[in-house]
């Protein structure tokens, strides 16, 4: 799986497939990305956007560049965060 898209001009990932990736829950991608917000510099790195799930309802994703991916699965363990 490619993690990366394009968005505009710029190449980027999004929470949803971060997730999908390293076996995480979306929502607790969610919850590191926001709690890594608090932590001044890092704001510019994300972008909050919208998806629908399979029930029709609109949720929070967010994009993120280079430097917010790696700060984000910096601290992820396991077999995919191994290889990566």
């Amino acid at each position: 799986m490619d993690l990366v898209m394009m968005r505009g001009r710029d190449e980027v990932c999004d929470s949803l497939e971060v997730a999908e990736h390293f076996g995480k829950r979306h929502d607790n991608v969610i919850r590191l990305i926001e709690n890594h917000l608090k932590i001044e510099g890092v704001k510019k790195a994300f972008i909050v956007s919208k998806y629908v799930d399979s029930k029709g309802e609109q949720r929070k994703k967010y994009y993120m560049n280079r430097d917010g991916f790696s700060f984000l699965v910096m601290g992820f363990t396991g077999k995919e965060a191994a290889e990566w």
